[in-house]
């Protein structure tokens, strides 16, 4: 494997993440890419270096790989604080763009992934992005009310946020002015989401909402599984639906 450090501008900041090439992929052989988006409060890598394994397993199969950190994430530029939905989105678009210029990358077969909040975020970039762009998507555990659980907390305490990372209304307002369900009528591509059947973050019953929403979606559960995959079977099982997904929609 071949690993890469990347730097993407974005409303003014400097986004920083890895690209990641399968041995062997130059410019006169391009592969596919798979660009990945992370959670909310998460990074590139993700809690038990989720995103940073499923990267390597999806390389080892023949798809490279882009990872960065939203700005306000991570080692991006950027305030927490000042992150909402709207600007996880326009991060997402100018991630999509720089993947273009790739001289490694196939630009007909670029996939976008999305775990948890970035589900969300995926799902509205593939939607603005249009099929032609974006040549599949796939979802982990994809989060669609983030937003409505701020608005709550926003409601019953004066503030909302996660932990020591606190965020203002306006990531309410983005949510409820880019919702993803709607955005999913508006993606024409194919879909694959994976996703746990005991996960508490992101019920399963989204997914089944996100199938409904998209032209041509499927999903595969990970019985038992909560939102993290956080025992070597569920994350292992995961793994391999997820890989054996990409490389149905990019191949």
């Amino acid at each position: 494997m071949q690993k890469r450090y990347v730097e993407v501008q974005s409303r003014g900041l400097t986004l920083r993440g890895y690209l990641e090439l399968p041995d062997g992929a130059t410019a006169e052989a391009p592969v596919p890419l798979l660009v990945m988006f992370h959670g909310f409060t998460g990074t590139l890598s993700e809690k038990h270096f989720l995103l940073s394994r499923l990267s390597r397993a999806v390389v080892d199969a023949g798809v490279a790989t882009l990872r960065l950190d939203f700005g306000g994430s991570g080692e991006s530029d950027g305030e927490f604080v000042d992150v909402t939905p709207a600007t996880e989105i326009a991060d997402g678009q100018a991630i999509m763009a720089f993947a273009r210029t790739l001289a490694e990358v196939d630009c007909e077969c670029i996939g976008l992934f999305g775990y948890s909040l970035g589900g969300f975020v995926a799902t509205n970039v593939a939607a603005l992005e249009g099929a032609a762009a974006v040549r599949g998507l796939a979802l982990l555990s994809p989060g669609a009310r983030t937003h409505l659980k701020m608005q709550k907390l926003l409601e019953e305490t004066g503030r909302c946020g996660r932990g020591s990372l606190v965020l203002t209304g306006q990531f309410v307002k983005d949510g409820l002015a880019n919702d993803a369900l709607v955005a999913a009528g508006k993606y024409d591509g194919p879909v694959r989401i994976v996703q746990g059947t005991d996960d508490a973050a992101v019920p399963a019953e989204t997914a089944e909402e996100y199938v409904a929403a998209f032209p041509h979606a499927q999903v595969a559960y990970v019985e038992g599984a909560n939102h993290a995959y956080d025992t070597p079977e569920f994350f292992a099982e995961m793994v391999d639906k997820m890989t054996a997904a990409v490389q149905e929609l990019l191949a």
